[in-house]
This record gives C-alpha cells, sequence and structure tokens, in this order.
C-alpha cells in the first residue's frame, strides 16, 4: 500500500525549519538595522572607537613628528591606506590641504558644534590644584634662604593646607628635601595629566546618503604652560563600513551564522530522529497492511512515538494470531468436509442406475453443484496450506519457460498466447505452489476473457530478481479494485454467478504461494486494456541435466 502524503515528513520539517531560521536571520538583520537607526554614535563606545582612536593616534604622531608643510602629503599618505576621505581642520575657518566643500547639513552641524578641550590644572597631592603663577622654584625657600633654613614643621601643617602669606605655595610639594622628593613622585602624575588623548568625537550618516563622516580630536601639540593645539580629523567612508573603521559587519555576520548553525545543530538530530521513526513506522504499518504480520519497527523510544511504535507491533502480533487462528480453523473445516463430500459422490454414482431421464437430469446437477464444493474446499485446502505452513515450503530453481507452457497447455488451450520467456531463466520457488499460482492466472483470464481473449507472458532479469508478467486483452478490473484483488472470497463483480467462474479464492491463493516463496505478486491494468499480473521472484541459475 503505497502512502498517500503529499509531502513526506521530512520535507515538511525542513522547510520548518529553513522557515525558523529565515525568521531568526530576519529578525537579527532588522535589529541591526534598528541599531544603526538609533544614532552611530553608540558604535564610538565599542570597537568602532578604538579603532577611530588607533588610526587619530597614528595620523597624530605622523603630523608632530613633520613640519607643516608637510601635512598635506601625510593627510593624502593616510587616504590611500585607509581608503577614504580626510580633512584636517586647525580652526573654525583653517584648514589643512584641500577644504571641505559640500557637506551635509547634519555634518556640518556636528563639525561647527566640535568644541577644543578647555586647559585643566594640574592636581597635586590629595587632588589639590598646583598653582602655576610665578614664583620661586619649586622646592625652595621663597625667602631666598636656603632649603635647610625652612622650618618645615609638622607634616600635618601640609597636609591642611600651606600657610596664609606664602605666594605661590598653594598645592606645591614643601621646600626643601623633602619637597624635592614629592616633586620626583608627582612628576609621572602631571606628565600624563599633560599627556594629549585622542578622542573620537562623532560618527553620522550624511543626510541624503552622502556617505558616512566621523570626527576625531586630535592633539597635535602640548608646550609647556600652555594648552595643547587641538585638531578635527574629519574621515568620509562612501559606505558604513569604511574599510572596516567605522562598522566591522563580519564580527556580526559571524555571529548571525553562529545562531543560525546553533540553532540547526540542535534541530537536526530531532528532525531527523523523527522523520527516520516516523519512517520506519510507515514502512511496518504498510507491511502488516499487506499481510506480513512479522514486520517489527526495530527501534525502541521511550516518548510518545516509540509508544505508538510498541503499540503496532502488538497489535500486529494479535493480528497474526487471529489470521492464523482463522486459516487453521478454515482449513480445518475445509479438511472435514472432504468426507462428506467423497461419501456423498460416490452415493450419487450408485444412484444413477435405475433412474429415469428426468431423475437423472435433476441427479447431474446434483453432481455438478456437488463437483463445485469439491473444487472450492481444494482451493481452500490449497490456500491454508500456503498460509498457514510455510515450512512445508521446499524452494528450488525452477525453470520458466517449460513451466509456464505446462500451465498454458492446462488452463488456455487454444487460446493465442505470446510468450517471451528467455531460455534458462529460472526463480527459486517452490515448484508446486508456483504452478499453482501461474495457472490460477491463466485460468482467470480465460474465465473473464472468453475463448478470443489472447494472453501475453514476458520475463525479464532486473536486479537479481525475475519479473514475470501475465496479462489479457480482457475487459479488465476497474483501478479502484485492484488493490484488493489478492484478498481471500473478494469478488470485484458482485453479479457475478458461478457460471462466470471464481470463488474469490483464485488470485488469494496466487499470492499466498508467491510469498511463500519469497517473492512479491501485484496486479495493474494492462494497455491498452485487460489486466496484468506481475510476479517478483529471486532469480537462480538453471542448468539443464545432459540427457
Amino acid at each position: 500500500m503505497k502512502s498517500r502524503a503529499r509531502f513526506p515528513l521530512m520535507v515538511k520539517m525542513l522547510l520548518w525549519l529553513l522557515v525558523h531560521l529565515g525568521v531568526l536571520a530576519a529578525a537579527f538583520f532588522l535589529f541591526v538595522a534598528w541599531q544603526l537607526r538609533l544614532g552611530l554614535d553608540s558604535l564610538l563606545s565599542g570597537t568602532a572607537g578604538e579603532r577611530l582612536k588607533d588610526v587619530g593616534e597614528e595620523i597624530a604622531v605622523d603630523l608632530r613628528e613633520s613640519p607643516r608643510k608637510e601635512w598635506p602629503d601625510i593627510l593624502k599618505r593616510h587616504e590611500q591606506k585607509l581608503g577614504m576621505q580626510a580633512f584636517l581642520q586647525l580652526g573654525p575657518a583653517t584648514w589643512i590641504g584641500p577644504r571641505l566643500e559640500k557637506v551635509p547639513e547634519n555634518v556640518d552641524r556636528r563639525i561647527k558644534e566640535f568644541r577644543r578641550p578647555q586647559r585643566r590644572p594640574l592636581r597635586g597631592p590629595a587632588g589639590r590644584p598646583l598653582d602655576e603663577r610665578p614664583g620661586p622654584p619649586l622646592g625652595e625657600d621663597p625667602r631666598g634662604g636656603p632649603p635647610e633654613e625652612f622650618d618645615e614643621g609638622p607634616p600635618e601643617e601640609f597636609d591642611e593646607g600651606p600657610p596664609e602669606g606664602r605666594p605661590g605655595m598653594r598645592g606645591f610639594p614643601p621646600p626643601g628635601p623633602r619637597g624635592r622628593r614629592e616633586l620626583e613622585n608627582l612628576r609621572p602624575q602631571i606628565a600624563d595629566q599633560a599627556k594629549p588623548q585622542v578622542r573620537p568625537d562623532f560618527l553620522v550618516r550624511g543626510r541624503g546618503g552622502d556617505g558616512y563622516w566621523a570626527g576625531i580630536d586630535l592633539p597635535l601639540f602640548n608646550p609647556p604652560q600652555e594648552q595643547p593645539l587641538h585638531a578635527l580629523l574629519v574621515l568620509r567612508a562612501p559606505d558604513l563600513s569604511g574599510g572596516g573603521l567605522f562598522f566591522d559587519l563580519k564580527p556580526w555576520a559571524i555571529g548571525g551564522l553562529a545562531v543560525l548553525g546553533l540553532s540547526l545543530v540542535l534541530w537536526a538530530p530531532f528532525i531527523f530522529g523523527i522523520t527516520r521513526y516516523v519512517s520506519r513506522l510507515s514502512r511496518t504499518t504498510e507491511a502488516i497492511a499487506d499481510g506480513k504480520f512479522e514486520a517489527r519497527v526495530g527501534v525502541e523510544r521511550s516518548d510518545e512515538l516509540g509508544s505508538l511504535g510498541a503499540s503496532i507491533e502488538t497489535m500486529a502480533s494479535r493480528l497474526d494470531r487471529l489470521v492464523r487462528g482463522q486459516k487453521r480453523f478454515l482449513g480445518d473445516v475445509a479438511h472435514e468436509l472432504c468426507s462428506p463430500l467423497a461419501r456423498i459422490r460416490t452415493g450419487l454414482g450408485v444412484m444413477e442406475y435405475g433412474l429415469s431421464a428426468e431423475q437423472q437430469t435433476r441427479l447431474e446437477s446434483i453432481e455438478e453443484d456437488v463437483g463445485e464444493l469439491s473444487r472450492l474446499v481444494s482451493e481452500v485446502l490449497a490456500f491454508t496450506k500456503a498460509s498457514t505452513a510455510p515450512g512445508s515450503v521446499r524452494l528450488e530453481p525452477v525453470e520458466l519457460a517449460p513451466l509456464v507452457q505446462l500451465a498454458l497447455s492446462r488452463e488456455c488451450p487454444g487460446q493465442q498466447a505470446d510468450l517471451r520467456i528467455p531460455p534458462s531463466l529460472a526463480v527459486v520457488a517452490d515448484r508446486n505452489l508456483f504452478s499453482r499460482a501461474v495457472a490460477n492466472v491463466l485460468r482467470n483470464a480465460r474465465y473473464h476473457g472468453g475463448d478470443d481473449c489472447s494472453v501475453k507472458v514476458s520475463a525479464v532479469l532486473d536486479h537479481g530478481e525475475v519479473e514475470l508478467s501475465i496479462s489479457d486483452n480482457g475487459p479488465g478490473v476497474d483501478p479502484a479494485d485492484l488493490p484488493r484483488l489478492f484478498e481471500p472470497f473478494y469478488r470485484p463483480d458482485a453479479a457475478r454467478t458461478r457460471e462466470a467462474g471464481g470463488s474469490g479464492l483464485g488470485l488469494a491463493i496466487v499470492r499466498a504461494g508467491v510469498e511463500a516463496c519469497g517473492g512479491t505478486v501485484r496486479a495493474e491494468s494492462a494497455a491498452p486494456r485487460g489486466l496484468a499480473v506481475v510476479f517478483r521472484l529471486p532469480a537462480a541459475k538453471y542448468e539443464k541435466s545432459s540427457s
């Protein structure tokens, strides 16, 4: 029995997995797009800001180490290296190299909003600002005397602040050796506070799709006692990636693919496990529907599918016992009917002597009914023997051509027959069962096709099996009845009479005998009309004995 599903479960689950992965991918890209629409400045707090800072420090070092007349060439060199445009603004109207002409409104606003950092006082001990007003050198006595003459006083005095009235002493280390030591300790801290810091200022998309712009605060000089010179480096790239400087899509793509791959890895075993088990269930139920009650799923599961498989195997075992019991009962009944039928036929043979002509006619009708009943009992016995006694089957190489020719001469004498069987082609089968199966098919063709029916018998070797086809040009069978032709006592024509032949067991005996030999049989419509019965049996090497 073929599956009626239009789409296998595997295909459906794979399609659902693809839909699931597609939804994840769409959600991922929508999230990225939403993040970008919120503003690109948020990227400056991550790796994009670090990359811009590194580029700014590299350019700032090159500019600080070169005279100003070489700065345009330095910018051009970095433009070629970065693959984008670079502009340097020293002041509101001072540009090094080419001047920005056509700037999107939002980018121009960010450039004008750039504020150079204000000078911050250097910090001394405890965070107190160091006074930079003119005064004596650090660590010397403001009175002009040597440091040794200055009364340092208790340490607590300077922890609370210098005494009032001493100009230039607020926040400074005390004079003398102690002050010099503290000054030496303060030098790294003062140097760190005075060190210029590169800072990414903005990252925006030009309004109207005019590229992507980044601004970097570059401190170029750090003269003593003066505020460093801060310049604004403006970079313009045609796309968001900026050569991987603004937005590196690779980590996002890798992350998205990792999520999709993880989903696939987690889903795949689940999908393939279910579909494989469902396929086993389908094949097992089809085998049971074909009468192979010994079929088993063969795989144990601890979920609902496992319970279903166990239920199917239990059902098959019960059906096997039920059907075998019915066939055994049928065989026993048929066997018990043989003796009464034999006695009836003997009694009828004795009674025919001394009867009138009218009584002789009635007696012949009774004998005909008894003969029909005897043939039916014989068919039932043959069916039950093939179905319930597989141990009595004797498999051997059987040559096809002589067996089919003998069956044709017995069942279809005088009918047109087209025999196409290669010589020495043989099958592995029980000779008696296979001969009865072929004879039953030919008998059906003669009964339902009439004396003018032609029979075509052909055989081919296909992948280690022999396919034997017996077809006729009779009235055929409705396609809806084909799957049930081999059921016991099934007759597609409900109005068929005894004169038309057939008890509904002929093709059932065919299937039982062929399956007992390890083969299969099916019925199909013949072209242009008629019925074809196709056997498939294991091929055998057959060698004729020399006479």
